[in-house]
């Protein structure tokens, strides 16, 4: 099932996206200290924003599709229930910060993080259609 054309092209995107959050992770301290506001935003950003993205299409086109088959990705449901789940995530990490006494609740996170999901959601509703045609066969 993982090894169609799409699933390749998708996978290389999401090695892609996820070198360059670990380059911004690694070298944030320097980013900051380039006092351009927004390569700063980018940088605080950047920890919610690109894995709430890559959260939900690694769960509807990967792990959903493993436990239900691939006719799963037609089924908005599973989008919408990973959204969930993803918001649920970041919420609870912003609300430990503030608990534990690890920072402040940063609604620059939470809006990284709905940016993230909103823009995989539309990647996901592009893409579903190339996938369920290719996998029929």
């Amino acid at each position: 099932m993982f090894r169609h054309k799409q699933y390749k092209a998708l996978s290389k995107f999401i090695i892609i996206i996820y070198g360059l959050f670990m380059l911004v992770y690694m070298f944030r301290e320097n980013l900051y200290n380039l006092n351009n506001q927004y390569i700063t935003l980018f940088a605080g950003a950047a920890p919610n924003l690109i894995p709430s993205f890559l959260f939900t299409l690694i769960g509807v086109f990967y792990i959903v599709p493993f436990f239900k088959g691939t006719d799963s990705i037609d089924k908005p449901i599973f989008i919408w229930l990973i959204n969930a789940l993803n918001m649920i995530v970041f919420l609870l990490v912003e609300y430990l910060h503030v608990v534990f006494n690890l920072g402040s609740w940063d609604n620059n996170d939470m809006i990284a993080s709905l940016i993230g999901i909103i823009v995989s959601t539309v990647i996901y509703f592009k893409l579903r259609k190339n996938f369920i045609k290719k996998h029929d066969n």
